[in-house]
C-alpha cells in the first residue's frame, strides 16, 4: 500500500471511529467547514462540478452564478460524507423519521405482486436512501462501485450491508447482472445510480441536450423481467432528505432480444434522462457530480490552486 492509499484509509477510519463520539452539530460544523476550503481551492473536481453544473442550466462557464452553485453543492457533497459516517449509528427510527417520501404509492402497490427497478441520479444521500428504502420496503439491492484504496471499498461494503441493503460489487469480472436480475424476478426492489457511466458499458443517449455515454442497466432489467420501472430523486429539505418517486416509466413488455432489445433499452432510458434532468435541474444544489459525463466536458488537469 502507498502513501497516499495509507492517507485515504486513516481518514476513512477517523470518519467511522471518530465523527460518531462528537456532538452532531460539531461534526457536521467540520465537513461544512471542509467543504468550504475544498472550494475555495478550486480542485480539478470542483471545476469538473462546476462545468457539469453549467451545462445544466445553460449557463457560460464563466457566469459567477456557477461558483455560488457549486458551494451549495459543495457543501451539501460534504453533508453526504459526514451523515454517511454517523449512519452506522442511527436508529432505525431516526432513519424512517428524517426521510419523506413523495408518490410512493405507485411503487408500493408494484412491488405487490413482485420485483420492481429503480434509478436514481447522485443527488443528496444515496446511502441514507437506500437505509431508508431497506427499511420502508422490506429489502433493496444494488451495486457498489469499485473504490481505492481496498479498505475503503469493503468499509463502504460492510456499512452498506450492516444497513440492509444488499450489494453486489461492480468489478467489471461478469455476473453483476445475473445477480440484479434474479433478485428482480425474486420478487425485490433493485436501485441503480444512473447517470453516469460507471462501469463504461453504457449507451450514447441525450443529457441535458448533449450526447453522453448512459448506463442503460435499469432498462435492460426491466425488458428482459417485464417488472415496472421507475425514477425517484433524494434531495434536502432542511434537516430532512426528501425522496420523490416519479410514476411508472411505460414501455413496451413483448419479448425481445439482440440489438432490438439494445435499441428499446436505449429509448426506454431516454425517458428516464427526461426524469433526471427535471430533478437535477431542480435540485442541482444536492446533484454530487465531480465526474466527467460528457466526453466535450472535461476540467483540464491543472494543479489547484
Amino acid at each position: 500500500m502507498n502513501l497516499k492509499s495509507t492517507a485515504i484509509d486513516a481518514s476513512y477510519w477517523l470518519g467511522w471511529h471518530l465523527f460518531w463520539r462528537l456532538p452532531a452539530r460539531l461534526s457536521y460544523w467540520f465537513f461544512d467547514k471542509s467543504a468550504i476550503v475544498v472550494w475555495k481551492r478550486e480542485i480539478k473536481g470542483v471545476r469538473q462540478l462546476e462545468l457539469n453544473l453549467a451545462r445544466v442550466h445553460g449557463y457560460t462557464q464563466t457566469d459567477p452564478r456557477i461558483r455560488d452553485l457549486s458551494l451549495l453543492a459543495m457543501r451539501s457533497y460534504m453533508r453526504y460524507y459526514c451523515e454517511t459516517f454517523l449512519l452506522l449509528r442511527w436508529s432505525k427510527e431516526k432513519i424512517l423519521r428524517t426521510v419523506q417520501a413523495e408518490n410512493v404509492e405507485p411503487l408500493q402497490t408494484a412491488l405487490k405482486s413482485g420485483g420492481a427497478v429503480l434509478a436514481l441520479p447522485h443527488l443528496a444521500n444515496w446511502d441514507l436512501a437506500g437505509a431508508w428504502a431497506a427499511l420502508y420496503f422490506g429489502s433493496v439491492c444494488s451495486v457498489a462501485e469499485r473504490l481505492r484504496p481496498e479498505g475503503v471499498f469493503q468499509k463502504f461494503l460492510a456499512m452498506r450491508a450492516a444497513l440492509g441493503v444488499k450489494l453486489m460489487p461492480l468489478t467489471g469480472e461478469g455476473g453483476t447482472y445475473e445477480f440484479l436480475r434474479d433478485h428482480v424476478n425474486q420478487g425485490e426492489l433493485v436501485a441503480l445510480l444512473g447517470d453516469r457511466d460507471v462501469a463504461k458499458s453504457g449507451m450514447s443517449n441525450e443529457f441535458f441536450g448533449h450526447r453522453a455515454s448512459i448506463p442503460i442497466g435499469p432498462a435492460l432489467l426491466a425488458l428482459d423481467t417485464g417488472r415496472p420501472l421507475f425514477t425517484c430523486a433524494p434531495w434536502y429539505d432542511g434537516e430532512n432528505m426528501v425522496i420523490t418517486f416519479d410514476n411508472e416509466i411505460e414501455f413496451d413488455r413483448s419479448p425481445v432480444q439482440g440489438r432490438e432489445r439494445l435499441r428499446r433499452a436505449q429509448e426506454v432510458t431516454a425517458q428516464v434522462l427526461s426524469n433526471f434532468e427535471t430533478h437535477i435541474a431542480a435540485h442541482s444544489s444536492n446533484w454530487h457530480q465531480l465526474q466527467p459525463i460528457w466526453p466535450d466536458l472535461v476540467a483540464n488537469p491543472e494543479t489547484s490552486k
